[in-house]
């Protein structure tokens, strides 16, 4: 599946305090990219960081250019 936007899905990933969220209709299970600002390459969530039980960081991981980065919740996809 080529990544998306959906700054709702996106939005509730955060509050839910989950990287991933399945779809309870088609059982799909979402996960969150960025593009890599390095080469544009999609990377895959490294690591993340909590607020209570609230997402508060995002770390994301290149496996082209090797680099961890983060990006504006805005700015992240889903796949």
């Amino acid at each position: 599946m080529e990544p998306i936007k959906n700054t709702e899905k996106v939005k509730r990933m955060f509050e839910q305090g989950q990287s991933t969220l399945v779809d309870t209709q088609t059982k799909y299970k979402y996960s969150m990219v960025a593009k890599c600002p390095n080469d544009s390459s999609w990377s895959s969530v490294v690591r993340i960081e909590k607020a209570g039980q609230s997402l508060s960081r995002i770390i994301f991981h290149c496996t082209t250019c090797f680099i961890d980065f983060e990006v504006n919740q805005e700015d992240i996809s889903i796949r």
